[in-house]
């Protein structure tokens, strides 16, 4: 049986694996590095786990090594999960132009294994299967994180699988529902990318809804989906236990707030696929499937109706037909959560193409519907061709005059040539170029003082610019920091970020938060208790996360994942 199921995938892995090469060729052909909008945030978080599998001084709180070595909070809060697991990537390949091929092509192949297998279990066949994953792959969500490091793409990356478990909920009263595998899906995108979970899960809320009104099981159904929502619970203690504690004893800074909200919706096109336009082939396709739907519902599977009209909401949701200016000033929340309404499209993109593809795969006419998938095919084409033709462009800025494909907001730590920049980023030292080229992000840095200030220019002045005369050192998951003074009572601002939890020595003494002097970001100013050489140690406590339950953490993980594969296993094999 197992020996036969590898025959049947065979080729859909074969034309998945050669486009995902294809889609990596602009990086590898350019021997280029793609330093976007969002490179230098997420590359100061992998580094910071890099350098804690390096040095075996973990801190899961602080970063002792990215981010300015700050010890300002970043990936507890922010995909910690996944931030670990990129991290021993880049451990393993010692290269940031490496680990952007290898992860992106990862991002690719799952993405277009992924998207096969929703369109597989909606009916479709093999071929219009594939043909969904290959727009799905090429599609300008998936090739956002190789692009622009645009991090929801590996959100959307696990998205099929979502739908895969929703249409579970519907099918068969829910009996080929499984707890571990949907407590696991919805664990693994929540340790990846939280806003992303949570149109996740509400997309499983929307099936779970439809399942408990059509099966005749509503208390298996129920029973299953709250024994899964509480193994994900355990699964995800790392990342809710460690938000909850930092958002309820800190005031923190918000990701960057857009006030536009109404200008980054999407919008039909016949164009290229962009933050603003769906393009010709995604346009032409998510209106037929959404007017086939409409017009033939009586017809229609219940399964093709359920991700259609899913998708169809969501696809509202990112256009301007909803009233996103008039929302953000209601809500103003709105602008640093969700940013860009623009995101709602991934989703609604994964819902459509699966509904699409099991739409041309019900065409009992032959003829027409080998004309169609020829028609799609070119789509692909085109779909392809419009990625390859992007992604090359991004690379090319790398052998540029502007090696830094976004350059809005950055501070260099001196005049530098494009060539002295590029060699700091290929450079056996993975820290060198971080440290040469720095943004002022100020997300989820504590906010001690009210203000109209969004923490930019703060941040920059205060910890990125003010590192002179400052010796940084970890030791234990410590962050050491070492000044000398000029005389006794001497005061300081210290390029370190200090939370409630922190916990401060001065000297091997413990100093009281009360006796130091917080900046808006909560940036120290320390008297020096001695002429000469002052030492401050900075560590972080959480009564929440411990040793032991993260150890606990990582056994669920484990115990898991390997029920799954011997259940998957022996269930395969008795076939």
């Amino acid at each position: 049986m197992i020996q036969k199921k590898i025959k049947e995938n065979g080729m859909p892995f074969i034309v998945i694996f050669i486009t995902s090469l294809f889609l990596i060729l602009p990086q590898v052909l350019n021997h280029s590095l793609v330093l976007g909008a969002d490179s230098l945030f997420h590359f100061n978080r992998i580094y910071d786990i890099y350098m804690q599998y390096k040095t075996g001084d973990f801190n899961y709180f602080q970063t002792n090594y990215g981010f300015q070595q700050s010890g300002r909070i970043i990936n507890a809060v922010y995909g910690p999960g996944f931030a670990y697991l990129l991290g021993g990537i880049l451990v393993a390949v010692h290269s940031w132009m490496k680990f952007q091929i290898i992860t992106s092509f990862l991002l690719f192949f799952i993405s277009g294994y992924s998207m096969y297998s929703l369109s597989r279990s909606m009916a479709s066949t093999k071929k219009i299967s594939l043909l969904m994953a290959i727009l799905f792959m090429g599609s300008f969500w998936v090739t956002g994180w190789e692009a622009n490091q645009n991090f929801m793409s590996w959100g959307i990356m696990l998205m099929p699988l979502v739908v895969l478990i929703g249409l579970k909920m519907i099918k068969n009263n829910g009996e080929e529902l499984g707890i571990v595998p949907m407590a696991l899906t919805v664990a693994l995108v929540i340790q990846v990318h939280v806003l992303s979970a949570l149109m996740s899960i509400s997309v499983l809320v929307i099936f779970f809804i439809v399942g408990m009104f059509k099966t005749s099981h509503k208390v298996q159904l129920l029973v299953k989906c709250f024994l899964a929502g509480a193994l994900a619970l355990i699964l995800t203690f790392n990342v809710w236990g460690s938000m909850l504690e930092v958002f309820t004893t800190n005031t923190l800074f918000s990701p960057f707030a857009e006030p536009n909200m109404a200008g980054w919706t999407m919008n039909i096109s016949t164009g290229n696929y962009d933050f603003s336009h769906l393009g010709l082939v995604m346009s032409v396709i998510f209106i037929l499937q959404i007017l086939f739907m409409f017009s033939k519902k009586e017809t229609v599977s219940l399964a093709n109706k359920l991700v259609t009209i899913t998708g169809a909401g969501f696809l509202i949701l990112s256009s301007n037909i909803v009233p996103w200016a008039r929302l953000s000033a209601i809500f103003p929340q709105l602008q640093s959560f969700l940013q860009f309404p623009y995101r709602f499209n991934g989703f609604a993109m994964v819902l459509l193409l699966a509904g699409f593809g099991s739409t041309l795969s019900t065409i009992s006419v032959k003829s027409l519907r080998k004309n169609l998938e020829i028609i799609l095919m070119v789509g692909c084409g085109l779909i392809l061709i419009q990625a390859y033709s992007t992604l090359q462009n991004h690379n090319e800025f790398w052998h540029s005059e502007q090696p830094i494909y976004k350059n809005s907001g950055l501070h260099y730590a001196g005049h530098y040539s494009n060539k002295q920049i590029t060699n700091k980023f290929t450079s056996p030292n993975l820290g060198a170029g971080l440290k040469m080229v720095e943004k002022s992000t100020p997300d989820y840095l504590p906010k001690y003082h009210a203000g109209t200030s969004t923490g930019y220019a703060t941040y920059e002045k205060e910890i990125i610019i003010n590192h002179k005369n400052v010796k940084k050192t970890v030791k234990n998951g410590t962050l050491i920091v070492k000044w000398n003074a000029k005389t006794k009572g001497e005061s300081k601002r210290l390029p370190i970020v200090v939370y409630s939890n922190s916990i401060l020595s001065l000297n091997e003494h413990n100093l009281s938060k009360d006796k130091v002097k917080l900046s808006t970001i909560g940036s120290p100013t320390v008297k020096a208790d001695k002429k000469g050489e002052n030492t401050l140690t900075l560590n972080y406590h959480s009564d929440m996360i411990t040793k032991l339950r993260l150890v606990v953490v990582a056994l669920a993980w484990v115990i898991s994942v390997l029920s799954m594969i011997i259940f998957y296993v022996k269930s395969r094999y008795d076939k």
